[in-house]
């Protein structure tokens, strides 16, 4: 009799210990099941997505397809165009730069690159970082441009001689093309080429493997296809090359990378306790610090059309209030990354996918999809 009990609460005890989940595999269960559904979307060829905490990166997986052609599976190991997210990664290597004194933000930029015309006003790389600048966006068919420049001097030529948008400093307008200018400016600081600065100053030490520049010549294992969605159907992008733009929006990374970057700016440590004030602080003009957006503000306004919708994502957006982030913006791909202050939790997710979904299709927004995702590990990690 002794031993037919013992054995029943041997059992009992087992289904407890293995049918009870943790908050990570409550979290994680919402995660997959909200990115199956999306990757399911006939818009949607696959998404890379991880999320990290202070213990490191805590969720990855991919979901759908990296190649179509072929049906290769998304992983977490697939290389992705993160798009404008380049722009964060670039600010890391110039805070440093700062740092030592080799970079004043408030400097002239021509303090620097002497080949930036005479003839424009006064603009600094804080101003060229936080895109109250004047420097112009893309023009027409440039954001696909398949032109290979032999350096970032003569990618300067694609628009060091048109006309500043507006006096500096008085306005906002987004602009990769002054980051390219930045890479100039950070070239010359150092006297080296800015890969050689982003492997050295961030790759390397944050230990971000699976990060490399976004060539189109070299064979780069694990590197994603790239989609669009045209007329009812997925077909592939165009072929682009990045080289006028390595700055701004010319990277290869896993999720799991960017996560591991996010992170390492949560507290001081890679970076000074100052130079991450100052990258996270905006001013009036712009929502951005130093590269990064501060806080959710230019997000809320695009919900408020939409009430019903809003109501709730502007609660998600208030449960993490002290938050930075950058989205990005490439052909075949969309990529938005969030960093948490008030919980250091970050998380990435990249789409294969280059444009939006279709008009009233909110469920595979990219910042939607990321911002859920942080408020799914929250909620399920620290409110309970």
């Amino acid at each position: 009799m002794l031993k037919s009990v013992k054995i029943i609460l041997a059992v009992i005890f087992t289904l407890f210990l293995f049918g009870c989940s943790s908050p990570l595999d409550k979290a994680e269960e919402k995660a997959e099941q909200m990115f199956n559904e999306v990757a399911a979307l006939p818009y949607i060829p696959g998404i890379n997505v991880a999320v990290a905490d202070n213990n490191g990166v805590i969720w990855a997986e991919g979901f759908g397809y990296a190649n179509l052609e072929d049906k290769t599976p998304m992983t977490v190991a697939t290389k992705m165009r993160i798009g404008s997210v380049a722009k964060v990664i670039t600010t890391a290597a110039l805070m440093q730069e700062v740092e030592r004194g080799e970079i004043d933000l408030d400097a002239d930029i021509r303090a620097y690159v002497p080949d930036w015309p005479g003839t424009h006003a006064k603009i600094t790389i804080r101003q060229l970082a936080n895109h109250t600048a004047g420097v112009r966006h893309y023009q027409g068919d440039e954001f696909a441009s398949n032109v290979p420049y032999d350096s970032t001097l003569d990618a300067l030529n694609i628009f060091k001689n048109d006309p500043l948008l507006f006096a500096p400093g008085s306005q906002y307008s987004y602009s990769t093309y002054g980051w390219t200018l930045i890479s100039a400016a950070m070239e010359a600081a150092e006297g080296r080429d800015f890969k050689s600065i982003i492997r050295d100053e961030v790759l390397n030490p944050l230990n971000m493997t699976e990060t490399t520049f976004d060539d189109a010549t070299p064979i780069i294992a694990n590197r994603q296809g790239s989609y669009d969605y045209v007329g009812g159907k997925l077909v592939n992008s165009p072929a682009v090359n990045s080289s006028y733009k390595y700055a701004g929006g010319g990277f290869l990374a896993t999720p799991t990378d960017v996560v591991k970057f996010a992170m390492a700016h949560a507290t001081p440590g890679f970076l000074r306790a100052e130079s991450l004030s100052e990258m996270f602080s905006r001013g009036d003009v712009s929502p951005h610090g130093i590269g990064w957006v501060v806080g959710f503000d230019r997000y809320r306004a695009a919900f408020t059309a939409n009430p019903e919708q809003a109501a709730d994502v502007i609660a998600m957006m208030d449960r993490h209030p002290h938050t930075v982030m950058h989205s990005g913006g490439s052909t075949g791909g969309l990529t938005m990354m969030i960093l948490c202050l008030d919980h250091n939790r970050a998380v990435a997710l990249t789409k294969n996918v280059g444009n939006a979904p279709p008009a009233g299709e909110d469920q595979a927004n990219h910042f939607l999809l990321a911002l859920k995702t942080l408020d799914i590990f929250h909620t399920e990690m620290d409110e309970k």
